[in-house]
Order: structure tokens, then C-alpha cells, then sequence
């Protein structure tokens, strides 16, 4: 057992940090207030490696282990989580496919994605309002019709939407329960489509969000992933990357939050001494200090586990609720320690602060992790 990160995973966090501190941090005040996710920066990304994290060498990808994603992750959040979500929303979208695609999908999906040239945009259109996180309530289908699927729904929340070149869609293709749900690969031109208007959201704001909606999109039976029925194994298996993915970005806005906090703290004077040196403060950041770590070696374990090929599930929702609480609550106190300036938008930690409450939310909800704590716990 060891807790250090080799020689090629400490250059890859040098150079993450690099680039952010140069493109993203100085940029990122405007894009949260446009609601812009700078498609330019994606494709810098793409250059650099750091983007389609979980695509394998094989098809383009920069096939880095998960450790290393993590990092990724963290750092580039630590500059701009909106803009982190973007970017890196294709890891999370590819991944049907790379568990359960065919080699013909994959070759044609998987490289067209980690094109440097133009790399195409996925989203993953799974979540519907009425469902939330109860797959099993999904109410979009996909009949069979003369040789292809009949789509017929409406998805909520899709993470890039309004500038994706497919989606995968999770449908109900029958009746039986447990076995009712599939996953289609869909163009973004296919008749039927419909991109609802972008969604304004309080954080998060440069990664675009926005409804989808299938009228009678015909979609050809090749584009199915995996087998019919197969869709509530492909999304466990992507919700075991998504969730300590989003811890990673979790507690990289936690550190950022931090170090602004301790920053502060060491400048202002009050009563005629820096405020880190009264006592209240100290064990503020102290707190913000533990949580952190706590949070960021939940995370590592989780990522670790899945390069170990090891169940990691119970692991990653730890990861993902303890990061996102810890983030949260790090973001609060940040401000409290800096008042009114923190408080103010001539600071980030109010957008610090937005983005950590909507990481406890997207995807599955704190709620939805402490249920799979218990339920693993019982089991046990």
C-alpha cells in the first residue's frame, strides 16, 4: 500500500495546472457570466490529451488509467468546474460505448470523438423529468418499425446538448422489467430531433444544458449498444466512473475555495494582525483542510479500484458524497472567513460556491449516494 502518484501522472497534474492557470482561470468570470462554454478551449484540450479521458489508444483516445483522469479532473475544476463538466462530458457519454459497443461502433463513434481536427461532441441523454434517478420510470421508447427503432421521448438535462453531434439515448425497446431498457446511438441530424431551448442554471453555468426531445426519430437497429435489455448494466458501469469523476471536480473546487480562504486570511488585518491568527479562523481552515483530503483520497481509492478492476461502486459513491459535502461546505465557510468580499463577484468563491451545490445534484443527487452506502453496507 502506497499513497504517491508516479513520475507520468505528477507530470500530467504539472501540466493540467499550467494550462488552466494560463486559459481557463483568467477567462472563467466571463464565461460563468455569459453562460458560454468556450468551444475554443475544447479543442486545446484535445491537443493536449485531456479530454475523451476513458477512450482507449486504440481508437484516439489518450488511454490514461483513471488515477490519472481523476486528476485531470480535479485540476482543470480547480480553474472553472463548468467549463471541466463540458469538456470532459464526453469521457462520461463515450463510455456505453466503450463497455458495450460493437468494434464497428466504436471505430466510427470512439475516433470521431478524439478527432484533433474537430473531435465530434456526445451527449448522453438518459435522465427524463418525470423519472429522475428511477430508471425503471423512463418513459421514452424505441418500437420496433421495419427495420429500425422508432424513438418517442423526451430527456431532461442533457450536459452539452445544444452542441452535440450524437447522443446515446437509454430507452425502453420492451416490457419485461429489469430487461426493458436499451441504448441507441443517435445522430444529431436524424428527423425527429429537437434541441429544447438552453436551461439557466445557478451553477455550472459554461457547461450548456438543455431537453431533448424524439419524435418518431428513426434510428437503425446497428446503432443499438450492446444487446436489447442491456441498458441498466451500461448504466451502472458508466455511473461507477461518473461518480468519483465528479468528486475529482468536487474537491478541486474545494482547493480552490481553500486557497483563496487562507490567502485572504494571511493579507487582511484586523485589530491590528492578519485574521489567520485568530483562533476561529485557523480551525476553519483547518476543517476545509481535512475535509479536503478526506475527499481527495476517497476519490483516489475509487479511481484505483477501477484500474485494479476491483467493485468499486460503494467506494465511488463514498467518494462522490463525501467530496461534494465537503466541497459545499468548504465553498460556505470560504465566504465567511472573506465577508462581504466574498460575497461579492470581485471574487470567485460565490461561483465557487454555485458550482459546488449543483455537483451535490447533477447526474445522481448526495441523496441517491447515501442510498448506495446502506444498501452495499446491508448487503455486507
Amino acid at each position: 500500500m502506497h499513497f504517491k502518484i508516479n513520475e507520468e501522472q505528477e507530470a500530467i497534474r504539472k501540466m493540467v495546472r499550467d494550462f488552466r492557470e494560463k486559459e481557463i482561470v483568467p477567462l472563467a468570470p466571463a464565461w460563468d457570466e455569459e453562460e458560454r462554454f468556450p468551444k475554443e478551449i475544447l479543442s486545446k484540450l484535445d491537443n493536449l490529451g485531456l479530454t475523451n479521458l476513458s477512450v482507449p489508444e486504440k481508437y484516439g483516445g489518450p488511454g490514461v488509467d483513471f488515477v490519472s483522469a481523476a486528476i485531470i479532473m480535479e485540476e482543470l475544476a480547480y480553474g472553472c468546474a463548468g467549463v471541466t463538466l463540458a469538456a470532459g462530458n464526453n469521457t462520461i457519454a463515450l463510455y456505453p460505448i466503450i463497455v458495450g459497443g460493437t468494434e464497428e461502433q466504436k471505430v466510427k463513434y470512439l475516433t470521431a470523438a478524439c478527432d484533433c481536427a474537430g473531435g465530434k461532441l456526445a451527449a448522453l441523454a438518459l435522465y427524463e423529468a418525470e423519472a429522475g434517478t428511477d430508471l425503471t420510470r423512463l418513459a421514452t421508447t424505441a418500437r420496433h418499425s421495419g427495420g429500425a427503432y422508432l424513438l418517442n421521448g423526451r430527456k431532461t438535462f442533457v450536459t452539452n446538448a445544444p452542441y452535440a453531434d450524437f447522443f446515446i439515448v437509454f430507452a425502453k425497446t420492451g416490457e419485461e422489467k429489469g430487461k426493458d431498457l436499451s441504448v441507441l446511438l443517435v445522430e444529431k441530424d436524424t428527423p425527429g430531433i429537437t434541441i429544447g431551448a438552453p436551461v439557466h442554471k445557478l451553477g455550472l453555468r459554461a457547461a450548456a444544458t438543455a431537453d431533448v426531445v424524439f419524435e418518431n426519430a428513426r434510428i437503425p437497429v446497428e446503432n443499438l449498444v450492446g444487446k436489447e435489455g442491456s441498458g441498466y448494466s451500461l448504466a451502472a458501469q458508466t455511473f461507477e466512473l461518473t461518480r468519483p469523476l465528479i468528486a475529482a471536480m468536487a474537491t478541486g473546487v474545494a482547493q480552490a475555495a481553500m486557497e483563496q480562504a487562507a490567502k485572504y486570511a494571511g493579507e487582511r488585518v484586523q485589530f491590528g494582525r492578519p485574521i489567520a491568527d485568530f483562533q476561529a479562523i485557523r480551525v476553519m481552515l483547518a476543517k476545509m483542510a481535512a475535509g479536503i483530503e478526506a475527499s481527495r483520497l476517497l476519490t483516489y481509492q475509487a479511481v484505483w479500484l477501477r484500474d485494479e478492476a476491483a467493485a468499486a461502486n460503494s467506494k465511488a459513491a463514498m467518494a462522490r458524497f463525501v467530496a461534494t459535502e465537503a466541497a459545499l461546505k468548504t465553498t460556505i465557510d470560504a465566504i465567511q472567513i472573506m465577508g462581504g468580499y466574498g460575497y461579492s463577484r470581485e471574487y470567485p468563491l460565490e461561483k465557487f460556491m454555485r458550482d459546488a451545490k449543483m455537483l451535490q445534484i447533477i447526474e445522481e443527487d448526495t441523496q441517491a449516494q447515501q442510498l448506495y452506502i446502506a444498501a452495499d453496507l446491508l448487503k455486507q
